[in-house]
């Protein structure tokens, strides 16, 4: 088989709020799956530029400041900072990862935003709509964002801010049944607000490029009630002066703009035009870089009809070519909540116990909440990596490597049919408007097992490790260059070295290995939420 033309991507993983580290709930849904990404689009040969950022303007990170009496500056710089840590421990790459509160994008970040906003206001695509929101003199807040609690006024569930996790619903404070303080500020008086909204100017035809980027029909559903019930207008600013400055409406409050992703995208654009220039600015229309972000259904609403709508009534803008979206991912059957410690820490689980960055990875992508709400239960994680990989896996790539002949060496024709066969499997799993680790996992733990291959055989030894590496590529990295390395090759697995000959080479450095996992071994990543064999796991 031969590689596909090179191309350049531009990817772009949701930037978390950095008001905690990330868990592996946060890992398996947006970041997972576009590192797996990323790494399968490199081995093809081609360019791909991944940068992220904190959404450090969020008003969680007020919150936060207020929990540890520490300023919101240094939340975000100590959160960023950890959470960076989390994103390595899995072997998550990020070509750069920008602190825009005070790092040195900030300023440039403010200054895109602002600019983007007064185009729209110039382009006559805007509309002050004024608006009501409980305010509290005393603290001199907005009771909007993370300051509110209640019930989504659509579907009654408890919800807080602009947002519902249960339906998916983005909405206004004011619609907001029973709405109370976060932290008790009183006494509350309702306030009239004017916000600055982007007119929509053709929801249906934003709703079928919203489908064609891949986003699934149940998420669109959402999308389609939320343009009917704001009669198409999409938030622009909201009250409050945390975040970039806009001007204060006419009543004197102050205001910020709304961050939605499109001025994420615009910075992170910036930042992988600096590096590889000669590829254009990503979210022009001019450019003929392909573009992909990743995100919860949480954010669903912002990210795809608020980005998509800003990016579009720029006119020389576009919004993101494909989007990677993912349902909640639960721990013991129960919801990932870092407010009740019910987490398990990305860094954690590979740092403080026998779990490898691989085997945890194999593990996410298997379970990987793509198409629905999963579960990451610790049983089963032990059961996988103890039969499948620390068993089996590790068995067979030593007898392999034991009969693994030192000449130079190709795959044999005849024996290509069964890895042609999944080279063309791998590669359906990662089509871009549908890409499915699930299913790229399916086709990893398939070859695994691959009865057919007798590897005590040289030939079949050989065809099988190089297979392996090149499957394993994206979910088990470093087992992958391991296997790549000790075949003959140099870099990281690709199509183009797959079908090429090699030599062999003697056994280097020491190989990665899957050891046996317990309850008791993971007992230091484990929240005492959690009760295995009927006593609870403390961390």
């Amino acid at each position: 088989m031969t590689a596909p033309p090179a191309q350049t991507f531009f990817l772009m993983p949701i930037p978390p709020t950095p008001n905690g580290r990330l868990h592996l709930g946060h890992i398996a849904g947006p970041y997972l799956r576009m590192d797996m990404l990323a790494r399968y689009l490199r081995s093809q040969g081609h360019h791909v530029d991944v940068v992220s950022a904190v959404d450090g303007f969020d008003s969680y990170v007020l919150w936060k400041g207020l929990q540890e009496q520490r300023a919101p500056e240094a939340v975000v710089r100590d959160y960023h900072a950890r959470i960076a840590n989390d994103l390595r421990a899995l072997d998550v790459h990020v070509d750069d990862f920008l602190d825009l509160v005070q790092g040195p994008y900030a300023r440039q970040h403010a200054a895109n935003a602002q600019r983007t906003v007064e185009r729209l206001v110039a382009l006559g695509v805007t509309e002050n709509v004024t608006e009501r929101v409980l305010y509290c003199p005393g603290t001199r807040r907005y009771m909007a964002g993370a300051w509110l609690v209640g019930q989504c006024p659509y579907c009654q569930a408890g919800a807080g801010g602009y947002f519902c996790e249960a339906c998916g619903a983005l909405f206004r404070p004011e619609s907001m049944l029973n709405p109370q303080p976060r932290m008790g500020d009183s006494p509350l008086q309702w306030v009239e607000v004017e916000s600055l909204f982007l007119k929509v100017a053709d929801p249906e035809q934003l709703l079928h490029r919203m489908s064609a980027s891949g986003a699934p029909a149940s998420i669109i559903e959402v999308i389609a009630r939320f343009l009917q019930r704001e009669n198409g207008r999409v938030r622009l600013t909201a009250p409050g002066d945390w975040g970039v400055a806009w001007s204060a409406d006419r009543f004197g409050n102050p205001r910020v703009l709304f961050e939605s992703g499109w001025e994420y995208a615009l910075t992170c654009a910036d930042r992988a035009l600096e590096q590889t220039p000669e590829h254009g600015h990503a979210m022009l229309r001019s450019s003929a870089v392909t573009t992909l972000v990743s995100f919860g259904i949480d954010n669903a609403v912002l990210l795809l009809a608020g980005s998509a709508a800003v990016m579009d009534a720029l006119q020389d803008h576009r919004s993101f070519d494909y989007v990677l979206t993912n349902y909640f991912y639960n721990l013991q059957g129960a919801k990932f909540s870092t407010s009740r410690l019910h987490v398990v820490w990305a860094a954690d689980i590979v740092d403080h116990t026998p779990a490898s960055s691989d085997g945890v990875r194999y593990f996410l992508s298997r379970e990987s909440p793509e198409n629905g709400e999963t579960n990451f239960a610790i049983e089963a994680f032990i059961e996988v990596v103890n039969v499948e990989l620390a068993g089996a896996l590790d068995s067979r790539i030593d007898l392999a490597l034991a009969h693994l002949d030192q000449q130079r060496q190709v795959i044999e024709p005849g024996l290509r049919a069964s890895l042609d066969a999944a080279v063309e499997r791998l590669a359906f799993a990662f089509r871009l408007d549908a890409v499915s680790v699930r299913d790229a996992w399916g086709v990893l733990h398939q070859w695994m097992q691959c009865p057919e291959l007798d590897v005590t055989d040289s030939a079949d030894a050989y065809l099988w490790l190089k297979g392996l590496a090149y499957l394993a590529a994206p979910t088990m990295p470093r087992v992958a260059a391991y296997l790549w390395q000790r075949l003959g090759h140099d870099g990281l697995p690709s199509l183009q070295g797959l079908y090429n000959a090699s030599t062999p080479r003697e056994n280097s450095a020491p190989r990665p290995r899957f050891k046996p996992l317990s309850p008791a071994s993971l007992a230091p990543c484990l929240p005492a939420s959690v009760v295995l064999d009927g006593a609870p796991a403390h961390a």
